[in-house]
């Protein structure tokens, strides 16, 4: 066991930090506009950081066998190693019961966690990374990087809760009929950000950092339905 895992088996998380960790994933991706290299540096060395503190405190002749969990200090920490990760993660990261698990493609996903999803074919930008999350057991996330920080989140839920990260105030929100499925537009004037929809007792979500028209996001859900 890496000295990171044997450190996170003693935190846990409740509900109020599962909420503000999903959050902050979601706001993440509308930071994807942020150069790539600086954002990997920053990552690195958090990491450098976390690995230095916990051999730190694993070497103590008194290491408490539980945190303190009232302990501001703890909660924040827990919360920014869960969203970073760290040097020693590979396909699996555990803390506290919830847990990041790594897939190679749209059918692994789905299959794993018992949603439909596809993959979209025609993105208003070049993809050059992408990646299959299950994320804290409670929804299948993908990602579509694009070479200059753009981004697109497909989401899909465990049962109907809204998972999508989003709760921005926008001045449009539009409903719209998807093959039989109701499927709210929300963005800025004529430019959407975000599609959300319930289909077989599931929440689905489509984000975009750079947003998009409704046809073209139209085209997009409709490729998520398959």
């Amino acid at each position: 066991m890496s000295k990171y895992n044997e450190i996170m088996e003693h935190i846990e998380l409740n509900d109020e930090m599962r909420e503000r960790i999903i959050g902050n994933i979601g706001a993440r991706q509308k930071r994807r506009r942020i150069n790539s290299a600086v954002k990997m540096i920053s990552a690195l060395a958090a990491c450098m950081v976390i690995a230095v503190g916990a051999a730190a405190l694993l070497n103590r002749d008194k290491l408490p066998q539980t945190p303190d969990d009232s302990s501001p200090n703890v909660a924040k920490s827990a919360e920014s190693e869960i969203i970073t990760g760290s040097a020693d993660s590979g396909d699996e990261q555990k803390a506290g019961g919830y847990d990041v698990q790594k897939y190679g493609g749209t059918q692994d996903l789905s299959d794993a966690f018992g949603v439909e999803l596809h993959d979209i074919t025609d993105l208003p930008f070049e993809v050059t990374e992408q990646s299959y999350e299950v994320m804290f057991g409670e929804f299948a996330e993908i990602n579509y990087n694009g070479a200059n920080g753009e981004n697109c989140c497909i989401r899909a839920g465990k049962d109907t809760e809204d998972i999508s990260g989003d709760y921005n105030e926008y001045s449009t929100v539009k409903d719209t009929d998807i093959d039989g499925v109701t499927v709210t537009f929300k963005g800025d004037d004529k430019r959407f950000d975000l599609a959300v929809w319930i289909k077989d007792g599931h929440f689905y979500s489509v984000s975009l950092s750079d947003g998009t028209d409704e046809q073209k996001m139209t085209e997009i859900v409709r490729s998520v339905m398959g």
